[in-house]
């Protein structure tokens, strides 16, 4: 279990549903607020909820990977991308956690946790899995 993570941590793993639910869960215990995503590997496209969008300051929820990451900490981007890419090219578990920069100059923490499939004969595949907001402030 993931028991204290920083922005700009990251990992992947084989494909293991159990690590990602154990990640989903401890975010869910900690309060973050969850939604899921989804990407075609093949157009590349992210397909992300109302949520996500808002966070990421989208006009609609279809975008490409460079539309998600850009208000991602500077040091961070390298890192998701390299996470991502590792993920496309195997099946995978992965685990990202950023600060975001919103429009307002606010900041916030966001987790990624996703899995992918790889079909390598039709070389097409699938990326899923949620953003975990922080708990609002109170």
């Amino acid at each position: 279990m993931l028991r204290f993570v920083k922005p700009g941590f990251g990992t992947i793993l084989p494909q293991d549903a159990r690590a990602h639910e154990e990640w989903v869960a401890e975010l869910v215990e900690q309060g973050y607020v969850i939604e899921g995503w989804h990407c075609d590997l093949s157009t590349g496209i992210f397909t992300l909820g109302k949520t996500a969008q808002r966070i990421h300051a989208l006009e609609q929820g279809t975008c490409g990977l460079l539309d998600i990451i850009r208000d991602y900490g500077d040091g961070h981007r390298k890192i998701v991308l390299n996470i991502l890419e590792e993920a496309t090219s195997a099946a995978s578990s992965f685990y990202y956690c950023t600060m975001i920069t919103h429009d307002d100059g606010s900041a916030g923490r966001l987790c990624c946790i996703g899995t992918s499939t790889i079909d390598g004969a039709a070389a097409t595949g699938r990326m899923q899995g949620v953003f975990a907001f922080s708990p609002p402030e109170h």
